[in-house]
């Protein structure tokens, strides 16, 4: 019996669940058509009063939001190039970058003869990087080539905020110092400027090092004669000391030797000039004796 009855109060809860369901339903459907129409009312009055509003939204968004920041890349390659004449593809070089828009930035040369070398750094347009390492390469054999690419975007965005910031703050300080009647508080202020004033002028160098590097791209160039080591793989030891010393020698072999060749015409001349004068004191000196020697009458 009481199975009976647990089954009908359960048919019985059901039958009423339906029914509610249903006219909650026909109530969701009127009132959606309903909202529909207020809801286009709605969003036609939006369109109508605000149209200002969409662009105060636009005009609200961050200023170094995603959307508005410009990518910053520094761009770094390096080249290694085996060379015939070392002294001569440096200075085809150093026409290719000022071709190209680009600067030399640094020119170290070392070695002689067979072991010269020639190391050149570049700085070019990111946008030529690639055809000045092809007119490189065309130099001689080319051993090595390496290219990076790194984002700052971030890095440029957060130094040019820090920036912004600090000249507003130092701006407020001055105005303060300008209004300041206590002479304890106008030291503190002018203690405060200074701290300020400093620290500005540091992310001011941060700044323009950083828009540099973005702006040109940096190239490093090996040149290597003939017998001259790669970068990085110079024998260690004995035989490194040995190789060193020996160019160096040759290096100031070459230079006394240069000397002595631009100071040769100076003294030839003085020898001449000192042998003259001695054979004219000679002489007089002769004639003195011959005439002291002379019997007097």
């Amino acid at each position: 019996m009481t199975s009976a009855r647990a089954r009908f109060l359960i048919i019985l809860a059901m039958a009423v669940g339906l029914a509610l369901t249903g006219c909650s339903g026909g109530g969701d459907s009127q009132t959606t058509a309903g909202g529909d129409g207020g809801g286009e009312a709605a969003i036609g009055g939006e369109d109508n009063s605000g149209g200002g509003g969409g662009d105060e939204g636009t005009g609200n968004q961050l200023p170094f939001g995603p959307a508005a920041l410009e990518r910053e890349v520094i761009t770094t390659a390096e080249i290694t190039v085996r060379s015939s004449d070392v002294s001569r593809d440096a200075e085809r070089a150093s026409q290719l970058v000022t071709t190209a828009g680009g600067q030399i930035s640094g020119d170290v040369r070392g070695g002689v003869a067979e072991r010269q070398t020639a190391d050149l750094v570049l700085r070019v347009p990111p946008a030529d990087v690639d055809d000045v390492l092809a007119g490189l390469a065309d130099l001689g054999e080319e051993l090595s080539r390496s290219v990076r690419s790194e984002d700052v975007t971030t890095v440029v965005a957060d130094v040019d905020s820090r920036v912004a910031s600090l000249q507003a703050s130092l701006d407020r300080l001055r105005g303060l110092i300008a209004d300041a009647s206590d002479i304890t508080d106008l030291v503190t202020l002018e203690r405060e400027l200074a701290g300020r004033e400093t620290e500005l002028e540091s992310l001011q160098a941060q700044q323009r090092a950083l828009n540099d590097q973005v702006a040109l791209a940096t190239v490093t160039l090996h040149l290597l004669a003939e017998q001259a080591e790669e970068p990085g793989d110079e024998p260690a030891g004995f035989l490194s000391g040995l190789a060193g010393g020996w160019d160096a020698f040759v290096t100031v072999g070459v230079t006394l030797l240069t000397l002595l060749g631009a100071a040769l015409p100076f003294l030839a001349t003085a020898a001449v000039l000192a042998g003259v004068a001695l054979f004219i004191r000679r002489r007089r000196t002769a004639v003195a004796i011959s005439s002291a020697a002379q019997p007097a009458d």
